[in-house]
This record gives structure tokens, sequence and C-alpha cells, in this order.
């Protein structure tokens, strides 16, 4: 994962703030030849970064084969490395209303979101008005819906999960879970644009004490709905809908297994999944800056 030095900065204080020593940042970083020269928005990278951002999977080349072989699949990213780099800092929370005292979808209702959820969703209300932001309301419910339209719950639950969390369980950490963060992207990401989309979503994982692998399971599955919606413009959304399942089918996704441990979505079985530990990690890619428009 990389990091932005922020104004004030010293390695010091990077190394500090990322779990690190200044000696492992310029071993990372051995452009650095004076350390006290580092300037704000300069990108470093921690070790162990492999030069691309945390929020795109590593794009690999195809392998070469011969007909009529068919070509091999490109092997997935490391699970722990999704689990160290989809971590986005906290952010503060705050109270919002849409402006002009309308509130969606009652009026004058106030949402407790991060400020930099509320600076985007201000943003929208300037840029599509009251309408706009009554879009996005309804591609939340609408991906709500669609997840527990097309993965209903279970009749029982494994003895696994205890049972004060069997709602947690239900809504949370499986194949539902993955197919409602990514198709909520890929409908954002129709309406309002990839760079929006990713920006709002990113900051929704700002929430001070979320969870590691909830958080890094949501940001990847995130990043793999928008990508769905890149890939197919034209698409409706319901061809969307039906792109994000058969992703999770393929295990394109990630979920919590019975162990607790980051897995792809085809290789735990339908709710089979297991529950987050609920440890929060530290540090984490910066909070976006809030300033993205929509399309």
């Amino acid at each position: 994962m990389s990091v932005t030095v922020q104004r004030g900065d010293t390695l010091t204080s990077i190394a500090r703030r990322n779990k690190t020593t200044v000696q492992e940042l310029l071993k990372a970083n051995p452009e650095i030849k004076n350390p006290n020269l580092i300037r704000p928005g300069q990108e470093l990278r921690l070790q162990g970064w492999d030069g691309k951002s945390a929020f795109e999977p590593p794009v690999k080349a195809p392998v070469a084969v011969k007909a009529p072989t068919a070509p091999a699949a490109p092997p997935r990213p490391d699970l722990k490395q999704i689990q160290r780099d989809y971590q986005t800092a906290d952010d503060r929370v705050v109270a919002w209303r849409p402006a002009g005292g309308l509130g969606w979808p009652g009026v004058g209702k106030e949402y407790s979101v991060t400020a930099t959820e509320g600076k985007l969703l201000d943003k929208l209300g300037h840029q599509r008005g009251f309408w706009g932001q009554k879009q996005f309301s309804d591609i939340k419910d609408r991906a709500l819906e669609t997840s527990e339209r097309m993965f209903p719950a279970p009749s029982t639950v494994p003895g696994y999960v205890p049972a004060d969390r069997k709602r947690e369980w239900i809504g949370n950490d499986g194949q539902r879970d993955a197919f409602r963060h990514a198709c909520w992207n890929a409908l954002l990401t129709r309406e309002f644009g990839a760079d929006w989309t990713r920006q709002f979503t990113t900051a929704h994982e700002g929430l001070p004490g979320n969870p590691a692998d909830r958080e890094a399971m949501d940001l990847y599955n995130n990043e793999v709905g928008r990508q769905i919606a890149l890939a197919s413009p034209d698409a409706s959304p319901e061809k969307l809908a039906e792109l994000v399942a058969q992703a999770v089918k393929d295990g394109k996704m990630v979920v919590i297994d019975p162990k607790g441990g980051l897995n792809w979505s085809d290789k735990v079985p339908l709710w089979q999944h297991g529950l987050t530990d609920g440890v929060a990690a530290g540090g984490g890619q910066p909070v976006p800056d809030g300033n993205a428009s929509v399309i």
C-alpha cells in the first residue's frame, strides 16, 4: 500500500503512524536521497506494496498457452494482502442533512455519516439537486432489496453462529453482503461515475472502529462492483445485478469463512460463512478528499 505525505509530515511521523520504521521507508523508497526533503502530496511506498493502488486489484498479464489449450485464469490476489491493503483511515463522524432542509426519505431527517460522506452528498445535491440525492437513496434500497431476493435467508443457522449474532450473520460477511456491496457500487457507478462512487463508498468505510476484516471485504467487493459497471457501460440495472451475482458465484469476491479469515466467495458454501472478529485496524489508505464530481 502507499501513503501520501501530509503538510508537516516527517519520515518519523509517517513511520509511527503506519507502524513501520524510517529505515523500512527508505528501503521501500530508494529515490529519497534526503530524508528531510519530503514534500506534501508525495506518495511513499510501504514495505510489501506492489506499486499499484491498494483499491485496484492487480492486472495480470495473460498467460501464453498453445492452442487449443484454453488460457489459464489469472491468479487471484493474495488474501493476506487484501486484508492489509484494503483499509481506510478513520474519519470524523458528523450529523448531516440535505441542504435546504429536504431530507430523504423523511423531511428534515438527520443522518450520522463520516465527514467525507457528508461532503460528497452535499456535492451531489449541488450538482443534481434533491432528486439526485433521492436517486442515491433509491439505489441503496435497490441493492439491499435485490440482495435479499437473490440470496434469501436460510431456514437454519450453523451452530457456530452465536444466537445473539444471528441477524448480524445473515446480513453481513457472506455472499449476500458481498453481492449487496458490489451491486450498490455498480449501480452508483452507472448513475454517478466511478470516481464519485469510489470516494463515497471508501469514505463510508472510514467509521472509527470498523472491523479490519469486514472493511477489507467491503472495500474489495466495492471495487469489483465498479469494475463490472465500467466493463458493461450499457447494461441495465437488472443486467448489472446478474453480472454481480455471477461474479459471486465465480469466486471474484471475498467473504469471511467459518474460521474468521477472508476467503473467496466460491470457496465458502452459501450460508456457511463466518463473522468478523470485530478487531479494528490501524492506519490505512488516506480518507478520500471528497472533491469528486458526479458525471
